[in-house]
């Protein structure tokens, strides 16, 4: 069984900041397991600006500002592996994991710092009535194919919620030479936290549509249009207002939710209303020498939002260890 001082499950931003921390602070041995195959997390699909402002003083892309973090964990000597899933995580601090170098394998760990951020809500979460077809994606998922893969979800879409990932996907897949015919949104404002991102709409003459919603998606084996209307005051559809639309592919904004499931298996006490991975006074969960940082922890915000929390979970985690007594 490998033996490592501190074991970051997640090589996000968080987990990222949280391991630089800790080593600057303690000389043991670091460990970081992240499941795809390059440190950064969901990050490195983010090829737009505005990152870096709060934490290096520079305007930065998405790779740019995790390409620092990268570069200090290499300068530090932290180790870790990738395309690595952890498959159980116990309340004994103990790691059960598989990746195609080492298979399945366990690490025992004096502290443990969960960094598992946050996922998609699937499509069920949208109450979208009509066809299961294929061709309806989140907007992460695409965002991922157009920036990463580099395909495309399709030519002729429909965006459902105006979040900011969809109203920057709105543009990016208009330079990208697809037909972007509406972005729907059922309240009378967008709902996207930067609200400049609303005026990207105009610069590429993508209609915005308030107070609406989808009744009815067309298609059997593909995606081939969806009815929208109108909505009143108290949300209800006003009769006579449909209009069908086509489309090839149909892009859901849905809500993110942490991704908590290895803290349930170890007995991590999660608040039942967010999802999120509970802390005490000394940042640690319900059991000692298992922390938690980012949006696991603190729900979906901005990665600079999380960097300095988990730069604390890192000094925290330090902490613990200098009076570890096994």
């Amino acid at each position: 069984m490998q033996q490592y001082d501190i074991v970051v499950i997640g090589g996000g931003p968080a987990g990222l900041a949280a391991a630089i921390s800790a080593k600057e602070q303690y000389e043991g041995k670091i460990l970081i397991l992240e499941r795809e195959n390059q440190l950064g997390g969901t990050i490195n699909q983010c090829i737009h600006d505005g990152f870096g402002l709060n934490t290096f003083s520079e305007n930065l892309t998405g790779p740019e500002f995790v390409q620092k973090f990268i570069d200090k964990v290499n300068k530090l000597g932290i180790s870790y592996k990738l395309d690595t899933m952890v498959l159980n995580l116990s309340d004994s601090k103990e790691i059960n994991a598989v990746n195609a170098y080492d298979g399945i394998f366990k690490i025992r760990a004096k502290a443990i710092i969960i960094a598992t951020g946050c996922r998609e809500r699937p499509r069920g979460s949208s109450n979208l009535a009509g066809s299961t077809c294929a061709g309806i994606y989140t907007v992460g998922s695409a965002q991922k194919f157009v920036n990463i893969e580099g395909f495309m979800p399709g030519k002729q879409i429909i965006i459902l919620g105006t979040g900011d990932i969809a109203l920057i996907m709105a543009s990016r897949l208009a330079i990208e030479g697809a037909n972007v015919k509406a972005v729907v949104e059922s309240k009378d404002f967008i709902d996207a936290v930067d609200k400049k991102l609303g005026d990207s709409l105009n610069d590429f003459n993508i209609q915005l549509r308030t107070k609406q919603k989808i009744t009815a998606i067309k298609g059997e084996g593909r995606i081939e249009g969806v009815t929208l209307a109108k909505l009143d005051n108290n949300n209800e559809v006003i009769s006579g207002s449909e209009e069908y639309i086509s489309c090839d592919a149909l892009l859901l904004s849905v809500k993110l939710y942490p991704d908590n499931e290895l803290a349930k298996q170890a007995k991590i006490e999660i608040d039942l209303s967010t999802g999120q991975i509970l802390l005490n006074e000394k940042l640690q969960t319900n059991i000692a020498g298992i922390f938690a940082c980012g949006n696991v922890a603190m729900g979906y915000d901005f990665s600079e939002s999380v960097i300095k929390q988990s730069q604390n979970i890192g000094i925290a985690t330090t902490k613990y260890l200098k009076n570890y007594k096994g």
